[in-house]
């Protein structure tokens, strides 16, 4: 009975997976002919550069993938969506933000039999940062976007002060070069394991009402906000770290010799771009060293003529091979031009970067244990010679494993005498500092409309950000900060009115000539009457004058009045 029911269960998958095949939808895909992708799935097909995803829906985006699609001879198969072939990123597009730093507290403590307490109002934590540290684990890009950090906490009374926000740590692989996107300037790389870069500096904390306290104002009643945490994207590109390149055509028997030397398992097969992504190996250390001569092998897809304006994969990895001390060019024996093969691909890495022809090269004939090749090895060496410029060439087999002991000892020896001699001379890029301190007191103003003037500058946006708007006394520090950058100043010299809109980063307010306390004085009722009639004075001369003639209508008043009190006393001098 178990049995029936299992045949009738199997049966009925068996049908049902019929008619979901029938009603599969046909995509087309860049690398190949149509090929059916089920609707509820999302499959990566190949492009040049990375592998995109095609929903349900049939458009194309960049998420995480369910099923990977392989391109071989006989088309696009399933394939498990562990293989590391589709799973390569040596670009990324990401964006850091950096916790914003917690407010500062407004708050005062009276306690019994306690006099002379006064603020204690705290301070806020500062945010977390973002920084990017180099993992040697890893030998890919993460596909993700979005990288936060925590904000501080507010200040608390009792003086309590906030507790700082978490940082944030994306691990990187060796090699990652890593650039503002807007400017395309380069921050930094991440060479060694454990190299650290900050990319993102959390914003300080509010200062709270306690840290304002001196002996002229011992009860401040303001506090600071919380400075706001960077953000920005960032470009990373990934340069593997390796000790010797395998450059050369394609199906030139790269990845044949990779696992010959190495203990790397690449994928290896009898038609061209088997290999589609770069791969790696470690060739163990001598048994009569000192154990410490193994070095890394990486295996550079194959080139084409054209490849530095994108013919065949293209650029896409070639930047992979600027940190090796060695190349091995390895030729294929059997192919119809070695030469004219071996000619392409040199050309092709001094197009993509001329300092590359300063890298020491080894030539390498492969494919030896065949026939025809055997016939013209001394005629190939000899012609690989005069072409390369030196005497650095072996014949070997790597399919049959002939010769590669040979060119393991040889490199070990290159490699020795290279690190001696340091790297090559590169092209040096000056470093972009992230978050510095602005230490200049540069503000500037620009008029954007009529009636309307913006303030740019790092310490007058910073103080607007962190301004409390709320308290009074916060106000009439920020209009100080204005006059001690200079702002007011130059508001007043381009020609600013009263009413006019001031907008400084995200805050806006309205521009008056006279201070706080004079406007108040002056909507009590204790300004002149021109000044409350509305009339505004032309220059300081005026205004002078005006107290002038005031002092003396004063005088006059306080002539007569003494005059009418003494008037039965005799006369009286007018003063």
């Amino acid at each position: 009975m178990g049995f029936f029911v299992l045949t009738a269960f199997l049966g009925l998958l068996a049908l049902a997976g019929g008619s979901w095949n029938a009603a599969m939808p046909r995509l087309s895909s860049p690398c190949r002919t149509d090929c059916q992708l089920p609707a509820p799935y999302r499959t990566a097909v190949c492009m040049k550069e990375r592998a995109v995803v095609i929903g349900g829906n049939g458009e194309a985006d960049e998420e995480d993938t369910l099923d990977i699609m392989d391109v071989g001879a006989s088309g696009m198969n399933r394939v498990d969506v562990g293989q590391e072939d589709w799973l390569f990123f040596d670009r990324a597009r990401i964006r850091v933000t950096a916790g914003d730093g917690g407010d500062g507290c407004v708050a005062f403590r009276r306690e019994k039999d306690k006099p002379k307490m006064g603020p204690c109002g705290g301070n806020g934590g500062r945010g977390g940062s973002v920084y990017l540290v180099c993992d040697e684990g890893l030998n890919t890009l993460k596909p993700e976007v979005h990288f936060r950090a925590t904000s501080g906490q507010n200040g608390l009374g009792h003086g309590n002060h906030g507790s700082q926000g978490e940082s944030r740590w994306v691990r990187v692989p060796p090699g990652t070069v890593v650039r503002e996107e807007e400017s395309g300037q380069l921050v930094g790389e991440l060479i060694g394991h454990g190299d650290e870069l900050r990319v993102a500096r959390g914003g300080r904390g509010g200062r709270g009402n306690a840290a304002f306290k001196t002996a002229r104002d011992t009860t401040p009643r303001l506090s600071e906000r919380g400075e706001p945490g960077a953000e920005r994207w960032l470009a990373l590109e990934l340069k593997l770290v390796a000790d010797v390149g395998l450059v050369g055509c394609p199906n030139a028997g790269k990845s044949t010799l990779l696992a010959a030397t190495t203990r790397a398992t690449p994928k290896i097969a009898d038609y061209p771009f088997t290999t589609i992504t770069p791969n790696l190996g470690v060739c163990q250390p001598s048994l009569d060293g000192s154990g410490d001569d193994a070095f890394v092998v990486a295996d550079i897809p194959g080139l084409l003529e054209g490849a530095h304006d994108g013919v065949g994969l293209g650029r896409a990895f070639l930047r992979h091979i600027e940190r090796c001390r060695l190349l091995v060019h390895v030729v294929d024996g059997s192919a119809p031009d070695p030469l004219g093969d071996f000619e392409a691909v040199r050309t092709e890495l001094e197009l993509f970067s001329p300092w590359l022809a300063q890298i020491p090269t080894v030539v390498v004939l492969n494919k030896v244990d065949m026939p025809e090749v055997k016939a013209r090895e001394t005629e190939l060496l000899n012609a690989l010679q005069k072409a390369a410029g030196h005497n650095r060439l072996l014949p070997i087999s790597a399919a049959a494993r002939d010769g590669c002991d040979i060119l393991v000892r040889r490199l070990r020896k290159l490699l020795a005498s290279a690190k001696l001699k340091g790297p090559p001379p590169r092209p040096t890029e000056l470093l972009l500092v992230l978050d510095e301190e602005d230490k200049e007191k540069e503000c500037k103003v620009v008029e954007e409309g009529a009636g309307v003037w913006r303030l740019t500058g790092t310490r007058i946006e910073k103080a607007a950000a962190m301004t409390n708007w709320d308290y009074a006394e916060a106000q009439d520090r920020f209009q100080r900060i204005m006059g001690a950058l200079g702002a007011s100043e130059q508001l007043k010299a381009a020609g600013a009115k009263n009413g006019d809109l001031i907008m400084v980063g995200n805050v806006d307010f309205s521009y008056f000539e006279e201070s706080p306390m004079a406007a108040r004085a002056r909507l009590a009722g204790f300004g002149d009457d021109e000044a409350e009639g509305g009339g505004v004075r032309a220059s300081e001369d005026d205004f002078i004058s005006e107290l002038e003639d005031e002092a003396k209508r004063l005088e006059r008043e306080l002539d007569e009045e003494l005059a009418d009190l003494l008037d039965g006393e005799g006369d009286v001098l007018t003063f």
